[in-house]
């Protein structure tokens, strides 16, 4: 797909489900609207957006990783899971919006089996992660990214466990058939201290905000390997920026702002709703940005904007609310997007950082090479030194393609150093021994 094209559908997407996630956190305010023509047809619009935007990140996916999902079991245990579940949802969604339209209502059932079939199969995408991650650090014991992103996805099988058993108990507890008369009514989340509930909806709470800081901790690690294509400073602002502006959305966890009329919590949830959302675009906002200034390598830059689309669209998942059951049920298609971005986020995470793996050993390879072959210089006088480091650092730099090119070929995934990266380095290393050997 043309990469205007994929951009245009992915902004469009990425707003519309944002209206999504907003109307769904305050739907009891806007009945009169959504239950009209035109919210009926915003419903529909969103849920076309969301059968297409799952053709296409699939294509996109397979276009990207069929080598690393081809050469491994879990990851093609990933997208099989992935694939039946968005497969599942588009006919659930299917289901619901022909009883929309043909009976003014919908099933209750299919939003609680929505939500068990999203939250499952989220679960299994995050415990097969975890799995990949831990395997990746047993091996690599100084890849301390590997285990901030575990303890991450760790969390996220908690958070997606409680959400799909909850909801599903509430969700139970409503009429059979939503229809523009059912109302809307949202689940508390408030409890008596120290009780099972309160406890389980704390350590929900925490989680999804220590999942936050772990996922952002774990990215400036990941790109600060890239951060010298785009600066230092922009690098830093880039990372910072999304610290920033998630902590506003801490406001009520600490009691900093409490909402009085309707008018405040409506905007106040609007506010949670989209500042969430933000976070999110932030966040993947640093991996574009990344990815932009990798464009000679097209392979890595595709790897980085797979993270970033999987973190956009996580977030926006995250805020989704689909226990309310609207009418029609606004928060669906976000809500469904969470095991695709998952599956993104894991794919480019660990594709990236295989890649940065590779780069460091190389690097390591082409240093000992360097050195190993260094005697070279000692038998020429000082005036041909420099020409015949440019001329030595060619002659080796074949040597080091090789390396490389086996590197790729076990893991099905390219590295970031290109042919000009090599040459550099191995320039940077022979200069260094020249200014040793100038020295003595």
């Amino acid at each position: 797909m043309n990469r205007l094209v994929f951009a245009a559908i992915f902004a469009t997407a990425t707003i519309l489900f944002s209206v999504d996630v907003s109307i769904s956190n305050v739907a009891d305010f806007l009945i009169p609207f959504t239950t009209s023509f035109l919210g009926i047809s915003l419903f529909i619009t969103l849920s076309t957006i969301f059968i297409l935007l799952s053709f296409v990140l699939m294509r996109l996916i397979k276009n990207i990783a069929s080598q690393i999902i081809s050469g491994s079991n879990y990851f093609r245990i990933l997208h099989y899971i992935v694939l039946a579940t968005q497969s599942s949802l588009i006919g659930i969604l299917i289901v619901i919006l022909t009883q929309i339209l043909a009976f003014s209502e919908y099933s209750t059932f299919l939003l609680a089996l929505a939500t068990m079939v999203i939250t499952a199969s989220s679960a299994a995408v995050c415990v097969i992660s975890l799995v990949i991650l831990l395997g990746w650090y047993r091996v690599n014991r100084s890849s301390y990214v590997a285990l901030i992103f575990a303890v991450a996805f760790a969390f996220n099988i908690y958070i997606f466990l409680y959400l799909g058993i909850t909801d599903t108990f509430k969700l139970a507890e409503k009429s059979d058939f939503i229809t523009p008369d059912s109302g809307v009514i949202y689940a508390t989340d408030t409890y008596q201290p120290w009780t099972i509930n309160s406890v389980l909806w704390d350590t929900y709470r925490i989680g999804t905000t220590g999942i936050f800081i772990l996922f952002l901790a774990g990215s400036a690690m990941i790109l600060h390997h890239y951060a010298s294509k785009i600066g230092r400073v922009k690098f830093w602002t880039l990372i910072l920026l999304p610290t920033v502006y998630y902590s506003s959305t801490l406001v009520d966890t600490f009691g900093l702002y409490v909402p009085e009329s309707d008018a405040d919590f409506f905007n106040y949830y609007v506010y949670v709703s989209l500042n969430g959302v933000i976070g999110g675009v932030l966040l993947g906002f640093a991996f574009w940005t990344i990815a932009k200034a990798m464009r000679a390598n097209k392979s890595v830059a595709k790897y980085l904007q797979l993270c970033s689309y999987g973190f956009v669209l996580n977030f926006i998942a995250g805020v989704g609310v689909l226990v309310a059951s609207s009418y029609p049920p606004y928060g669906f298609v976000s809500f469904a997007m969470l095991t695709l971005s998952s599956y993104m986020i894991i794919l480019g995470l660990y594709s990236t950082a295989i890649s940065i793996s590779q780069d460091i050993r190389l690097r390591q390879y082409i240093k000992d090479l360097s050195k190993a072959d260094s005697g070279f210089l000692n038998t020429i006088g000082q005036a041909q030194m420099e020409k015949q480091v440019q001329s030595k650092a060619s002659a080796l730099e074949n040597v080091v393609k090789e390396q490389r090119l086996e590197l790729e070929k076990k893991s099905g995934i390219q590295s970031s150093v290109q042919q000009q990266d090599i040459k550099q380095y191995l320039l940077e290393v022979l200069q260094e021994v020249d200014k040793h050997k100038s020295a003595q």
